[in-house]
């Protein structure tokens, strides 16, 4: 039985995916000063289609969730819920922000939804 529970728990940290996004931007904020981070901050809501797309599928991919927790420090801010907290002035979403945390400023932005491997080559591109 031992056994059989210990292989259930390595399956699912197998197969358990996605980026680790923190719960607000202030614990974003300070995680990203301590790992020496820029901040990856994507503005939604849970009714957009190309949001949902992004966190149920892009954002699951090994690829792209291997490659923003290791260069990034993310959080999703929705837009009605958190408005007063939103840095960033936005005309649409999805929208994501990349941005230095100490002192916010912007690096890059994107507008849109995208798949996979367009995201990554985003990512890619983002100096940082």
């Amino acid at each position: 039985m031992k056994v059989l529970s210990f292989l259930i728990i390595m399956v699912s940290f197998l197969f358990a995916s996605g980026i680790d996004f923190e719960d607000s931007l202030k614990k974003a904020q300070a995680k990203a000063l301590k790992e020496k981070k820029p901040l990856m901050i994507m503005y939604s809501t849970p009714t957009c289609p190309e949001c949902n797309y992004m966190k149920k599928k892009v954002f699951k991919n090994s690829e792209v969730s291997s490659y923003v927790n290791e260069n990034f420090v993310s959080v999703i801010m929705d837009i009605k819920e958190q408005e007063k907290e939103l840095p960033y002035k936005f005309i649409g979403i999805p929208t994501l922000f990349f941005a230095d945390a100490k002192d916010m400023k912007l690096i890059s932005k994107s507008l849109g939804g995208m798949r996979e491997k367009e995201f990554l080559t985003l990512l890619k591109s983002i100096e940082k």
